[in-house]
C-alpha cells in the first residue's frame, strides 16, 4: 500500500476505530505507525538542539554534523552546542542557517552548575535535544545533565540519546534520568545495534520501550560488483587459481584475533578439510612483525598473502571467498556489512553485534570466542573458526550463491546508511512535533 493509500485509509476511519486499533498494538509498533503518519503529514518547523561533548572529530561527530545539515535543509532551525575547542566546530559553522553555541570543556567538568541556566534556555527554545552518550568528565555527563535541565525547569523538550558500544562504566541516568521513567516518556535512547539495547536493558533495567535500535548502516552505493572489478581484484591480489581465499582486513592487534585465524588455517591443512585454503591479510599495525613470525612458526608461508591496507576495499572483498573476523572484542563493524554487501559470506566470533549480521547458515557462520587474556582458550576458538570456514568451503555453487544473496539482501534492507539515517531523522521530527503540540495544550 502506497503512502497516498495509507493516508486516505486513515482519514476515512472514525476516531473511535483508530483509537481501538492503536490501543491494541505493542507500544513500539504503535509509535512506528505514528512516525510513519507524521512523515506523511504537513511539515512543521522545529527548533532542534544537537549537543556533542567530545572535542575530537571522528565518525560520530561527522554523523552529528550531517544530521544538523539534513535537518536544516528540511527547514528546521538547528543549534549546535559544542565545547569551544571542538574540532567539529568549523564543520558546523560552515552549515548554512545553523547556529553554534559553545562552552568551556574544562569549566563544565569542574562546575557544570554554572552552565545550567544557559543550557536550560537553549532547551526551552527547542522541541528536541539530541546528544550522544559520553563518559563522565569530572562532575559533568552530558546526557544526564541535559535531562536534569529539562526536568528541573519543567520543559516539554524531548531528549534523544544515541549510544554505541556498551560501556559497563556507564550508569542508568546516562540514558535520560527521570525523563525515561515518566508516563509518557520524555526521552528515548537510540542504540546502534540490538546487542547494545539488550545490554542496557539487562544492566540498567531501563524500560524496553524507551530503547530502540537504529543501525548506523553502510554506504551500499559503494558496493556493486562488476566484471571489471573482478579483473582488477585479481591483478591487485594475485593468488593462484583454485585457492579458497579467506580474507582478513584491519589493524594487526591482539583483539582482532589474527593469530586465532592462522591457527585455524593450520588445523584445516592438517585435517585436510580445506587443503586449498589461502589467507589474504590486508592491514597494518603494531603486531605486524609478530603476525609474520606466527606465519613462519606455523609453516604457513605458502598459504598466506600479506598486503598493505587499502581504502579501496571493494577489490579486497571481491577477491575473497569468505571474510573472517575472529575478534575478541567488536561492536558491529563496517567490515562485515561491506563484505556482505559485496556478496561475500562471513565468519565471525559470536560476540556483541556480530551475530546480528553473520547468521548461521544464512549469511555465514559464527563460533564461540575465547578469552583474549587466556591463550589456553584460543585453541578451542580456532577449532570453531576452522569449522566455520570448512562449512562455507563445503557448499556447492548454488548454496554459496544463495548465502551471498542473503548477505546482500540483509545489508541493503536493514543496514543501508541512507535508510537508517532517514529513520533517525523521522524519529526527531515525530518527537519534535509531539513536543510542540504539548506546549500548545
Amino acid at each position: 500500500m502506497g503512502a497516498g493509500a495509507v493516508s486516505a485509509a486513515v482519514q476515512g476511519a472514525s476516531d473511535n476505530s483508530l483509537r481501538e486499533l492503536m490501543a491494541g498494538l505493542n507500544p513500539i509498533v504503535r509509535e512506528r505507525i505514528q512516525i510513519a503518519l507524521c512523515v506523511l503529514s504537513d511539515p512543521v518547523e522545529l527548533n532542534i538542539l544537537l549537543h556533542e561533548d567530545l572535542t575530537m572529530l571522528g565518525e560520530g561527530q561527522t554523523w552529528l554534523a550531517n544530521c544538523g545539515s539534513r535537518l536544516a535543509d528540511a527547514g528546521h532551525k538547528v543549534t549546535f552546542l559544542l565545547p569551544a575547542d571542538s574540532l567539529m566546530k568549523p564543520e558546523c559553522e560552515a552549515i548554512a542557517g545553523v547556529r553554534v553555541e559553545t562552552y568551556s570543556h574544562d569549566r563544565s567538568a569542574e562546575d557544570p552548575e554554572q552552565y545550567r541556566h544557559r543550557f536550560m534556555e537553549l532547551l526551552r527554545n527547542s522541541q528536541v535535544c539530541v546528544t550522544p552518550v559520553r563518559q563522565m568528565r569530572g562532575k559533568y555527563q552530558n546526557a544526564s545533565f541535559m535531562a536534569s535541565c529539562i526536568a528541573n525547569a519543567g520543559l516539554k523538550t524531548f531528549l534523544i540519546c544515541k549510544t554505541g558500544t556498551p560501556d559497563p562504566s556507564y550508569k542508568a541516568e546516562f540514558y535520560g534520568g527521570e525523563l525515561s521513567t515518566r508516563q509518557p516518556s520524555q526521552c528515548c535512547t537510540v542504540c546502534i545495534a540490538d546487542y547494545t539495547r539488550k545490554f542496557i536493558m539487562e544492566n540498567f533495567r531501563l524500560d524496553p520501550f524507551v530503547l530502540r535500535t537504529i543501525y548506523n548502516g553502510t554506504d551500499t552505493d559503494r558496493f556493486k560488483r562488476t566484471p571489471e572489478m573482478a579483473e582488477e581484484a585479481r591483478r591487485r591480489y594475485p593468488i593462484d587459481d583454485g585457492k579458497f581465499v579467506v580474507g582478513s582486513i584491519g589493524r594487526y592487534k591482539a583483539v582482532k584475533g589474527q593469530k586465532v585465524l592462522l591457527k585455524a588455517v593450520r588445523k584445516l591443512l592438517d585435517s585436510g578439510k580445506v587443503p586449498n585454503v589461502h589467507v589474504l591479510m590486508v592491514g597494518e599495525g603494531e603486531m605486524k612483525e609478530e603476525i609474520i613470525k606466527t606465519i613462519d612458526d606455523l609453516g604457513l608461508k605458502d598459504h598466506v598473502s600479506m598486503c598493505e591496507f587499502t581504502k579501496e576495499t571493494s577489490y579486497f572483498y571481491e577477491r575473497c571467498d569468505v571474510v573472517a573476523m575472529p575478534s575478541f572484542l567488536e561492536g558491529l563493524p563496517d567490515v562485515l556489512l561491506e563484505a556482505l554487501a559485496m556478496e561475500t559470506p562471513c565468519i565471525a566470533s559470536r560476540i556483541m553485534g556480530l551475530p546480528e549480521v553473520v547468521i548461521d547458515g544464512e549469511t555465514g557462520y559464527c563460533f564461540d570466542a575465547g578469552d583474549l587474556k587466556d591463550e589456553t582458550t584460543w585453541d578451542t576458538m580456532a577449532d570453531g573458526c576452522a569449522d566455520a570456514i570448512a562449512n562455507i568451503a563445503a557448499l556447492d555453487a548454488d548454496a554459496r550463491a544463495e548465502m551471498a544473496a542473503n548477505g546482500k539482501r540483509l545489508v541493503f534492507e536493514w543496514h543501508d546508511k541512507a535508510k537508517c539515517f532517514q529513520t533517525f531523522l523521522d524519529l526527531i521530527t515525530f518527537k519534535g512535533k509531539m513536543a510542540k503540540m504539548a506546549r500548545l495544550v
